[in-house]
Formats: structure tokens, sequence, C-alpha cells
């Protein structure tokens, strides 16, 4: 016991409570701790892979253990030295990603070595150098482990104003000092290993720093567009680009250029693209970057994500420019890069350092990006500082044609814009393919005919081509393609209004009521502040589905969504991540947000409920919450786990409920069936605000945002009890009984807040305490004395979560003190 690690070791020992040093004298082993990421994977996007590196951990992990096991049992007490610290700090952050992500770091560092060393064990036992080293080493491993748990330890506003990159910094700083040591005395007993091992740890540590950057960098996976498209792109229908002058000078060795194709949506801007890529792929001595902006993915539509892309491509190809960014990542000190200027700077600098004399950057949907303008600003500067480092930078965008775009690439480069003309021949050549399979369309007169009237009506737009085919593909008869042909729609929106007409034609109710729930909710914009989805995840649809179903589940609810969704909604499915539900296209999301607001007449039974968008998907989620078995299951999770549970399901029900509550008038005008659906939504959304019916809802909100102090459940109803506050001069009797309803209701539910809450959860705008006074009646009414029993019942809830120190934030991503703005939104 005269050694000085082992003095270190009891001190970091000694400084955890007393229920997490007995806790380490239980044994534990590997699959304990991994059974803690499977638990808390979840939904989220990473945990596969962080399972996947700790399993590629554990036996060198293992090998680790079994070297120090006998003398750190006897000096130490800790039954199972590695795995036991292990699985008590990994239950402390289960939830928190960059946490995680940072422990398997240090783990990663401190078991490559193991790979250099044939001898490892004997060095272990026979060298007194390395078995210091080794000692010191896991002293290194429980201080850290130790300063995890001091960390949860603190209150939430000191972890707030602290950090802990330095505690993770000198951590693996020192685990690099000690394997240095262990480096000299291998050399020293094999000196030819010890080379060669050196050797390795050069090129492992330069794999293992692009790896750290493209972590970091988290790009979009735009690889999966391009092949798609790729694919689906016609042969032949692109290649008429390498002909036109402004290609060729585009592409011109040795010049930095810039390219902008102008065209309408679904006039082939992206088939364009991808033929471009491909393209230059080909190409010999080019360096090729792309990206497809999508304005439905929050991955894909900001310049941020477009350079971090971009970047993260470049470097991809060549290994040795993560160390040329290297000090950019040390520095930025976030899990994820979340700096603009940042990430330029390492671009800039990657672009610079590039062994390609011609760098090609393709950006395709550049009115889709919502800061495009600085996304032009910052690649332009990249073209002028590219001739300076004797570069070349060719940029290539397409592009809407929009006024503020064209003026901020008017004195840049070439503007082609798509002619119609030119397309018409392989848009002709495409249909004419498609309706030579039909086996109805025997005649050759009557395909080129067909052909031609599809080609007259496309007007050079690929989609409204592919879109109408795939109409008349599904016809049973010539008579029926005829009268289709006679009556071909105009443009994308008369098409789309004749799929969607044509397909309520064709099912039943049941049907019918499944496909107005998959265009009410496709759309996630009601869900606008949940900036970790982008797309609406099947599994909440399902539920959505089952509202239209009697409560019973759909069988096999992809293929009805496919068929239902009409070529304008599909299923998506991922590896690492569940199926979701989104647009085919960006127009058909723009015609569906069109649908919210047109005349009842002008729009298509499937899409006419959006009108009414916000009463119908409340209606859904107050079923959902009051009687489907997994909210009273989310409910029972949410009492055991002291309001810790961040179920999806949950949370965008909540979202779809509230944007009912906060509705303050109807269209000006509906119809009659309108009129009857208004009534029905109304009746049943009162019911809900009058009965038990919305206590499970109650009580989750309440267990959420109090355990986390936040004051967005108040601000919320605060909301409603604003769109309820004034009768409308003329509006429909149920809505008006909707509106009393809400007023009452939320007057009670904001006096039971107050009078509940935990101080934070009443801050307003100015950190001032919001305060509502008692409601006339409130003893009287059963409803609002229950809401006072639940608001009791956690009114201490905050406090418990604090001293179980369960109130904590990513010490990676740690920045100023969040403002009332940056909170996050609980409803």
């Amino acid at each position: 016991m005269t050694d000085a690690w082992t003095v270190v070791l009891h001190q970091h020992l000694a400084s955890l409570p007393p229920l997490q040093q007995q806790s380490l004298k239980a044994t534990t082993n590997a699959g304990a701790c991994l059974d803690i990421i499977r638990v808390a994977r979840g939904r989220r996007k990473g945990y596969d892979r962080l399972l996947q590196a700790l399993q590629g951990l554990i036996d060198p992990i293992k090998r680790f253990e079994g070297v120090i096991d006998v003398i750190i049992q006897v000096n130490s007490g800790i039954a199972s030295p590695i795995w036991g610290p292990l699985r008590l700090v990994l239950g402390l952050a289960s939830e928190r990603l960059a946490t995680l992500q940072n422990i398997t770091a240090l783990l990663e560092r401190l078991v490559e070595p193991l790979f250099r060393f044939q001898n490892y064990e004997a060095l272990f036992r026979s060298n007194a150098t390395v078995h210091r080293s080794i000692c010191n080493l896991y002293t290194y491993l429980i201080g850290f482990c130790a300063a995890i748990i001091r960390y949860h330890s603190q209150s939430s506003l000191r972890n707030v104003l602290s950090s802990f990159d330095k505690e993770f910094r000198e951590a693996s700083e020192s685990i690099r000092h000690c394997w240095t040591e262990v480096d000299i005395a291998a050399n020293a007993a094999n000196i030819e290993e010890a080379q060669l091992a050196r050797a390795v740890e050069t090129s492992r540590r330069a794999v293992q720093i692009r790896t750290d950057v493209l972590r970091w960098l988290c790009p979009s996976n735009v690889q999966d567009d391009l092949r798609e498209q790729s694919l689906a792109r016609m042969a032949g229908s692109c290649e008429w680009i390498l002909e036109s002058p402004e290609f060729h000078a585009f592409t011109r060795p040795g010049e930095s250029t810039v390219l902008t194709i102008l065209g309408r949506p679904g006039e082939g801007k992206t088939f364009l693209a991808t033929f471009v890529v491909d393209t230059l792929l080909q190409a010999n001595n080019t360096q090729v970057l792309y990206f497809f902006c999508k304005a439905g993915d929050l991955e894909k539509r900001s310049a941020l994500q477009v350079l971090r892309t971009l970047l993260a491509q470049l470097l991809r190809s060549d290994m040795v420019l993560s160390e040329v960014i290297e000090e950019i990542y040390y520095n930025n000190g976030y899990a994820v890069a979340q700096s603009l200027v940042d990430v330029k700077a390492g671009l800039g600098l990657a672009l610079q350092a590039s062994q390609s004399p011609d760098v090609y950057i393709v950006i395709d949907g550049l009115d889709e990006c919502q800061n495009c303008l600085d996304l032009i600003r910052i690649l332009l500067e990249f073209t002028s500082n590219a001739a300076t480092a004797g570069k070349a930078l060719h940029l290539m965008f397409c592009t809407r044609d929009r006024v503020d775009i064209c003026d901020g690439l008017e004195d840049h480069g070439d503007f082609l814009r798509l002619d119609t003309t030119d397309r018409n021949t392989s848009i002709r050549a495409y249909a004419l393919q498609r309706v030579s399979h039909l086996n109805v369309l025997s005649s050759k007169r009557l395909q080129e005919m067909a052909a031609d009237e599809v080609c007259s009506a496309a007007q050079g737009l690929w989609l409204y081509a592919r879109l109408i085919l795939d109409e008349i593909q599904h016809l049973p008869n010539i008579t029926m393609i005829q009268h289709q042909l006679r009556n071909i729609p105009r443009g994308l929106q008369q098409l789309y209004t004749q799929i969607l007409t044509t397909l309520a034609s064709t099912v039943d109710d049941w049907q019918l009521g499944v496909a107005q729930q998959i265009f009410l909710w496709v759309d996630i914009s009601m869900f606008s502040l949940m900036t970790s989805k982008d797309s609406l995840s099947l599994d909440v649809l399902e539920k959505a589905l089952q509202y239209v179903s009697m409560g019973d589940s759909v069988h096999e609810p992809m293929p009805l969504i496919r068929k239902l969704g009409s070529h304008m909604v599909d299923v998506f499915e991922a590896d690492d991540n569940p199926a979701a539900v989104d647009f085919v296209h960006h127009t058909a999301r723009q015609y569906v947000e069109w649908s919210s607001t047109a005349p009842s007449s002008q729009v298509p039974l499937i899409v006419k409920p959006r009108r009414l968008r916000e009463l119908y998907c409340g209606a859904t989620a107050a079923w959902y919450l009051s009687q489907h078995p997994q909210a009273k299951s989310d409910c029972h999770k949410l009492r055991q786990t002291g309001g810790r549970l961040a179920d999806v399901q949950y949370f965008e029900m909540a979202y779809a409920l509230w944007g009912a509550f906060k509705l303050a008038e109807l269209p000006s005008q509906f119809d009659d069936e309108e009129s009857i659906q208004i009534t029905k939504l109304c009746c049943q959304l009162i019911r809900f605000l009058s009965s038990d019916q919305c206590l499970t809802w109650i009580e989750m909100a309440v267990l959420i945002n109090y355990s986390g102090g936040c004051p967005q459940l108040l601000d919320n109803v605060e909301d409603a009890l604003a769109a309820s506050s004034e009768p409308l001069a003329s509006t429909h009797s149920s809505f008006e009984a909707f509106r009393q309803a809400r007023r009452v209701f939320f007057m009670d539910y904001a006096y039971v807040i107050c009078r509940t809450a935990p101080d934070w959860c009443l801050s307003g705008p100015e950190s001032e305490k919001r305060a509502h006074n008692v409601p006339a009646g409130f003893y009287e009414r059963p409803l609002a004395l229950k809401l006072l029993q639940i608001g009791r019942r956690y009114s201490d809830l905050y406090d418990k979560v604090l001293s179980m120190n369960a109130l904590s934030v990513d010490f990676v991503q740690l920045g100023p003190l969040p403002t009332r703005e940056r909170l996050p939104f609980f409803p």
C-alpha cells in the first residue's frame, strides 16, 4: 500500500457518496453495462452506433481488467474493477448521448495500445515501469468516473455554469502519457515490436482523428439521395447539358467558375444535378462535393448542414485533411459542430490543402435552403480564396427562379434556364417507353398519341409526366385512358387534385378516413418546435390510424399508407432510424399546405379535413391521451421515474391537442358537411375538457414540466386562454361552446399551476413570477379540485429531482446560461 497510485485511488473512491461506494462492492459485467444503453436507446439517433462501439471494446477491456484484477481488488475493494465504475456512471448518464460518447472515446483511448503489444501481460508482471503506468492509468479512469458522479451531484445551475471539458481533456492526456511510458518500456523490452507499434499507432491516430472529426461534423446522408435519383433518371435525358456552352465554361480547368441552373418545381433540376455529379465523379484528378437541399428535412435545409456535409465529403477523400482542421475541432468543444464560423473556417482550410487542382461543388434545391443567401456568400468567398492557393473552385447551383437568389449570383458566372423545348424530346421518349408496356395500348398509333398528349401537358415538367403516367398505368381499358387524355389536367395543382379525387372515388369509408388521417398528420408543421424530428414517425401515424379504426391496430400499415398516399406520401425506412412518413416531393407538400386555406369547393375530399386540421388532430390526440393503453402505460412510467420520459408519441399528440386549444377562429366560410364536423369535433373536445378524460394528459404534463422546472406549460395555458378570451362576432355555435369550455378549464388550470408548480415553471419573459387568481366557482367544480390534487401531489417533484441528481445538462455541450427562448419546449 506504499505506491502513490494507491493513495490517489483511495482519494477518488473516498470522494464518492456512500451509496456509490457500496455499489462498487457488487460484482457486475459488460452485459449489465450494455443493457443500460439498450434501455436508453429508444428512438434517438446515435445510440445504435454507440452500442456497436461499446460492444467492440468488450474484449480488450476484459483483457485489461484481467491484468489488473487481483491487485486492484486487493488495494481498493472494488469487485469488478472496470465494469463496476462504468455501470455506475452509465446509469447516471444513460440519457446523455454526448456524455456517453465521451466515455466511449476515453475507453477507446484506454485500450487502443493493447493491440500493439503481444506480450502485454508479461510486461505488466516483469517491468516495474509498465506496472506503475498501468496502475496510474487505472486511477485516471476512476478519477474520471468520480468526476462524472460529482458533476451530477452539483445543482443544475452550477452544472450549467461549469464545464466538463477540462476534466475530459486532462483524463485523455493522462492516459496518453501513461501509454507513452508503456511504449518506452516496450521499446526496451522489444525494440522491433515497439517500432512497428509506433508506425501502426501513427496510422491509427490519423484514422481516429478523422473518425472523431466526422462524428463532430455529423453530415447529412446525401449518398442515398444521389443513388435514388440516379436510378430514377431516364437514360439519355440529361446528356444535352454536356453540349451546352455554359457547361463547357463551367468545367474549364484551372479557373474558378459558377453555373446557376434555373427551373420550375418538377422540371428535372435534381435529375440534372445527379447527372452532373455522376459525370464529374468519373473524371480524373477532380474532387466532387454535392448536397441536395430539402425544405421538409431538418438535416438538409440549413447552410450549416450543407457546409458540414461538404467538409465531411472532402475529409473522406483525403485522410490528411483531418489534421488540417484538428485544431478547430478541439477548440470547438461541442459534440456536434454548431458554429457556422468554425465549419466555414474548416472547409476553407481543407479546400486550400486539397491535392485536387479542381474542386466541384454541386448544390441542388438551393431555394429550399433556409439561409441560402448566406450559403451563396460563403461559397463565393471560397472561389475568391481558391485562386490565391492555386486552386480552381467550380460551383453549380440548381434552384427555382427566385429574385433574391438571382440577385446574389448576378455578377457571378452563367445562368442556364431550363428550356421546355430542349426536354420535350426526352419526356416524350420517357412517356412512349412507359405506355409501350401497357397491355391495353397494344396499338402503336395509340401509344404515340398518348405520349404526345402527356408530353404536351407536361410542358417540360418531369414530375408531372411521371405522375400522370402513373395514373394512366392503373386505368383498366382504352376507353378510360382516352377519356383521361381528353381531360388531362394542366399543371401540378390540377394533377394532384385529380389524383386525390380519383382515389376518393375508389376507396371505402374506412380507407377514406385512413387517407384523411395520413394527410392530416404527415405535415409536421404543428410540431415545428420539435427540432429533433424532420418527419412524422410511423409509430405516431399508426396511433392516429387506430382512431379511425375504433382503437384496433391497422394490419400492415406501410403498404396501406403507400397506396393511399397516392405517390404524394410515402414511408421511408433507414437502417439506423425508425420508419418515417413524409412527402415524396416538395410540390406535394406545397399542394397540401395550399389545401389548408383553399375554398372548400376546390379541395378534394381526402385533404378537405385540413381546413379544420387543428380540430381533427386535436380530437385524435384527445382520444389517444384518454383511451389508448400506451398513454396510460407512459403515465405509469412517468410516475415511477419522476417525470423522466421522452416518449415521442406523447409529445406529438400533446402538440396536436394544444393546437386545438389555441385555435382562435374557424375558416371564414365552411360548407354544411364541415359544419357537421365542427359540431362533432367540438363536442368531443368539450367532453375531454369537462370530464376525467383529460386527467391522464394533465398528470403527464405536470410530471414532465414540474420535474424539469419548465415555464412552457403555463405559457401554453395562457395562450389557450388568450385564444378563448373573447367571443367572435359571427361563429359556429358549437365552436362558441368549445370556446367557453376552454375558458373555464384553462382559468382553473392556470390557477392550479400558479398554486403548485415550482418557481421556475412560473417565470415570465423578464424572469418575473406570474400569478393567476382563483377563478369564480373553482371549489365547486369537481374537475378543478382534481386538477389541484394532481398539482399538489407533484409540487415538490422539482426539488426531489435535484436531490436525486436527475436534472443535468450534457457537459460536452455547455454554453451560456439558457435564456427563455433557448429553453426546451414541453407540452
